[in-house]
């Protein structure tokens, strides 16, 4: 056994509740399916947020080897119900309370570089709830988005388009085949613009796209992109991306913005409003495929 303040002695000195917590901490985001595993900070709100669907706890940004059993070790915890979604934020001195209604939420939008992740729920008053992660945890974000997005679909009208186009992107086609196979229902890619295209920036910079898709299900839109519409012409590596989901039934209205004429060709956008919430996707190719799904679901130009 090792003496003199090593890792036996601190163990053995540890609150058994603590050091559990220890045990289990790392760069993911955990669930709580009981007391025990609610930080100390945020226990009083156990009784209330204690059966929601997903309880989630997200740690901050700590090296494993700077942490000890009674640290101060989750900056946050998220409680997503049926009819509200709460976030409680550790401050310096007591924690903060937001709160948003499920029926408020009209997208939401999955961000993702390298191990950087956010997770935004879009508000109809135009405003967001953002959410960073580190991106080991994308797949238990990934469910509580599919749960959050479920509430927002509303009656299903319309299946999803039989005929799809098929991305060349190996990211875009690898994208497509995940929402596939993670969704209730079938999710079709109808406008894709593979990367790499020759095009002007908004100033008129020469410029490569970084590449865009649109796909649509009996429910959603769903928008994948770089982030970025246009990329240096000089490759170099780019791994930033969006994944937005918007439903059908919570859309107002939506609209174009036509190119200006140019070679390389410049962009126009697809922009769609839910409520004060806009959306705005930039495209070098009409997206028809996409303007057909939005009239199927009687979503009007504005």
């Amino acid at each position: 056994m090792r003496t003199g303040g090593g890792v036996a002695d601190w163990r053995a000195a540890a609150d058994p509740e603590d050091l559990r917590e220890y045990d289990r901490f790392g760069p993911w985001i955990d669930r709580v399916t009981e007391p025990v595993d609610m930080p100390r900070r945020f226990r009083p709100w156990w009784d209330e947020l204690g059966g929601v669907p997903f309880l989630l706890k997200v740690p901050r940004d700590y090296d494993r080897a700077q942490v000890r059993p009674g640290m101060d070790l989750y900056r946050s915890v998220i409680a997503i119900g049926d009819e509200r979604v709460t976030v409680l934020d550790a401050g310096e001195r007591e924690v903060v309370r937001r709160d948003i209604l499920t029926g408020d939420v009209v997208a939401t939008n999955l961000y993702r570089n390298l191990l950087l992740g956010r997770w935004s729920l879009l508000l109809a008053d135009g405003g967001s709830m953002d959410i960073e992660f580190n991106s080991v945890s994308l797949p238990v974000i990934a469910q509580a988005d599919r749960f959050v997005r479920r509430l927002l679909q509303g009656e299903r009208r319309h299946e999803a388009p039989a005929a799809a186009v098929r991305p060349g992107d190996h990211f875009f086609r690898a994208v497509a085949a995940e929402l596939d196979a993670a969704s209730d229902e079938p999710v079709r890619p109808v406008h894709v613009e593979d990367g790499g295209r020759l095009c002007r920036s908004l100033r008129g910079w020469r410029r490569r796209s970084a590449g865009m898709m649109l796909l649509a299900s009996g429910s959603d839109l769903v928008i994948v992109n770089r982030d970025l519409a246009t990329l240096p012409l000089l490759r170099r590596g780019h791994y930033a991306s969006n994944i937005e989901t918007i439903a059908f039934a919570g859309m107002t209205s939506w609209s174009l913005e036509e190119p200006e004429a140019d070679n390389p060709p410049r962009f126009g956008a697809l922009v769609i409003t839910c409520g004060r919430q806009v959306v705005r996707q930039p495209f070098l190719d009409r997206p028809d495929g996409a303007l057909a799904a939005l009239a199927a679901h009687g979503v009007p130009r504005a």
